[in-house]
């Protein structure tokens, strides 16, 4: 199962960045088509030592990454999804750069560690849900309910916040900001 969800994650990945510089000079169908194909040929090409090396270095995947680029390719061919606010961009930018500095050791307490264990986890997605409901997106609750489903099964990494966060985030969501001023 490991293997076809980092085969699947590398897939949606690869369509977003193909379909977001595609658009600048295709029409949306045609870089969607483009896209898929570049999503398809980044799979058949995952054994080799470029596109291999780069899933190693980037995997596991989780479900957040994935899910924010199938949400962009969905959104660019005109489906409404739940938006992310300013206000959540900065709020996430500042949390998720404490958490990368506790993973790092820079700040003392260890935050990763609580991805392991059963209770923070079920503490963590509930919270999760809850400013979900209030904030009307759905979507960040359904990417927590499947992380946490993921873990459960042990279907990748044994720490939820493998699924829930990755290191590219952090300048896709910097870079998300800065678009929302323009």
């Amino acid at each position: 199962m490991r293997q076809v969800g980092s085969s699947l994650a590398l897939a949606v990945l690869v369509a977003w960045v193909v379909q977001g510089v595609a658009l600048v000079a295709l029409a949306p169908l045609a870089a969607l088509a483009l896209a898929a194909a570049a999503g398809a040929a980044a799979v058949a090409l995952s054994r080799g030592l470029v596109v291999g090396s780069a899933v190693a270095l980037l995997s596991p995947f989780g479900v957040m990454l994935p899910a924010l680029a199938l949400g962009g390719v969905l959104a660019r061919l005109g489906v409404d999804l739940p938006g992310i606010s300013t206000l959540e961009l900065v709020v996430f930018l500042m949390g998720y750069t404490v958490f990368l500095c506790s993973a790092f050791g820079v700040v003392r307490e260890d935050i990763y560690r609580l991805g392991y264990a059963p209770m923070p986890v079920a503490g963590m997605v509930l919270l999760v849900c809850l400013y979900a409901a209030l904030s009307g997106n759905w979507a960040l609750a359904l990417v927590a309910v499947v992380s946490q489903l993921f873990w459960v099964m042990r279907w990748g990494s044994s720490n939820w916040f493998d699924y829930m966060l990755h290191v590219l985030l952090w300048p896709v969501a910097a870079i998300a900001l800065v678009a929302s001023f323009f």
